[in-house]
């Protein structure tokens, strides 16, 4: 059995239908994992699985979460091994440390391609900064997240990807969950 955190893209946000923790982990219960925990958001899970793979799992939730809520959401797989991996790889650690709620990871399904990724960088107009590692981008918002010109719309229309994000005490908040 392996360790897995999913990542539900807008659970409960604006417009969408709203889906309680508890029936997030019941229904991922009722599809075979083991050990379902939600994390600091609803949309953030932890459980246990078989052999599938992170692929296999995206694409079963997502159309579980279809037919039990009529939800069309993106979801986004990682292992425990490659969460931990993802923290130990921040680019930004001074950041971290001092602004933790200001540094973005933003998820994606692929590595973004090294092109794309220069095209994104050189669409900032403010302070932000942005790299990729494996299929995590990390993002600085020194001057907050409101504000920015650097949003998920951009990132996805430069990338050609969809993506969802998680500040930096959410991350770590998962990571501790994987110890629990």
């Amino acid at each position: 059995m392996t360790v897995h955190i999913a990542l539900l893209r807008g659970v409960n946000a604006a417009g969408n239908r709203q889906v309680t923790a508890d029936e997030l982990t019941a229904l991922l219960t009722e599809l075979g994992h083991a050990d379902v925990r939600s994390g600091p958001k609803p949309g953030d899970l932890v459980f246990t699985s078989g052999e599938q793979t992170g692929a296999e799992l995206q694409a079963q939730i997502e159309t579980a979460l279809m037919e039990r809520f009529s939800l069309r959401t993106d979801v986004y797989v990682r292992t425990a091994d490659a969460w931990r991996a993802m923290v130990a790889a921040n680019p930004f650690p001074e950041f971290a440390a001092q602004d933790p709620g200001w540094l973005m990871t933003l998820f994606l399904k692929d590595t973004p391609d090294k092109k794309a990724m220069g095209a994104l960088r050189a669409a900032i107009r403010g302070t932000e900064q942005a790299r990729a590692e494996s299929r995590q981008i990390y993002a600085t918002y020194p001057d907050g997240v409101g504000g920015s010109k650097l949003t998920n719309g951009l990132v996805e229309k430069t990338l050609g990807a969809r993506i969802t994000g998680r500040n930096w005490t959410t991350v770590l908040a998962i990571e501790a969950m994987l110890d629990a």
